[in-house]
C-alpha cells in the first residue's frame, strides 16, 4: 500500500489524510518533507542552545500532523515552514496557516473546476469566465498558455518554437499562469 501511496501527489496525500483519516498517506507526506523540516530547523537549533532536537523534532511533528487535518494546505512547503517559524518565534503559541493570495486564488479555482466536473450550468459559467481571461491576456501569453495546456506542446518544443530558453519559457508560463489566476478571480467580481 505504501508503494502506492508514495506515487501520489501532495494534494492527493493531503485529500487521503484529511478525509479519510489515512495515517499512512499522512506518513508518506511527512516523510516526502521530513529533509526539509529539518534543514529549515536545523540554523535555529544551532543559534538557540537551549533548544533541545529531542523536544522539536516531536513538537514540531505533532504540529504539522493537527494542523494537516484542519488547515487548508496548498503547497506543502510553506506549510512546513510556516509550522516551524510558528514554533521556533511563539512555542507557546499555535498559530494557523494562511497561504498567500495567489495561493488561496488559484486554490480557489481548482475547487471551482472541481466543483464544474459535476454540473454542467457551473461548467459553462467556468468555459465562459475562463474565455474572457484568455481574452485580456497579451497574444504572447495567450499563445503560451494554448500551446502548453491545450496542444501540450513540452518546454523542449517552445523552447524550439520561441528561441528562448527552458528556463525562460518556464518562468514565462509561471508569470501568465498567476496572471491568468489574477484575471480569473477579478471576472468573478466584475460580473
Amino acid at each position: 500500500m505504501q508503494q502506492q501511496l508514495t506515487n501520489l501527489s501532495d494534494k492527493e496525500l493531503i485529500s487521503r489524510a484529511r478525509k479519510q483519516n489515512d495515517r499512512e498517506a499522512e506518513g508518506v507526506l511527512m516523510e516526502r518533507y521530513s529533509h526539509l523540516l529539518v534543514a529549515v530547523t536545523l540554523p535555529y537549533l544551532h543559534k538557540d542552545s537551549s533548544l533541545d532536537p529531542n523536544i522539536v523534532f516531536p513538537t514540531l511533528t505533532q504540529r504539522l500532523s493537527a494542523s494537516l487535518k484542519t488547515q487548508t494546505i496548498y503547497k506543502a512547503s510553506e506549510w512546513i515552514l510556516h509550522i516551524q517559524k510558528g514554533y521556533l518565534g511563539k512555542p507557546e503559541k499555535n498559530t494557523p496557516f494562511y497561504p498567500s493570495r495567489e495561493v488561496r486564488d488559484l486554490l480557489h479555482i481548482e475547487n471551482l473546476v472541481d466543483k464544474a466536473s459535476n454540473n454542467v450550468i457551473d461548467r459553462n459559467e467556468l468555459v465562459v469566465r475562463l474565455a474572457q481571461s484568455m481574452d485580456r491576456l497579451q497574444p504572447e501569453e495567450k499563445t503560451l498558455i494554448t500551446h502548453f495546456y491545450i496542444d501540450n506542446k513540452s518546454f523542449a518544443e517552445l523552447s524550439a518554437i520561441t528561441g528562448q530558453t527552458r528556463d525562460k519559457i518556464r518562468a514565462q508560463l509561471k508569470s501568465t499562469k498567476g496572471k491568468l489566476a489574477k484575471l480569473f478571480m477579478n471576472q468573478g467580481y466584475v460580473k
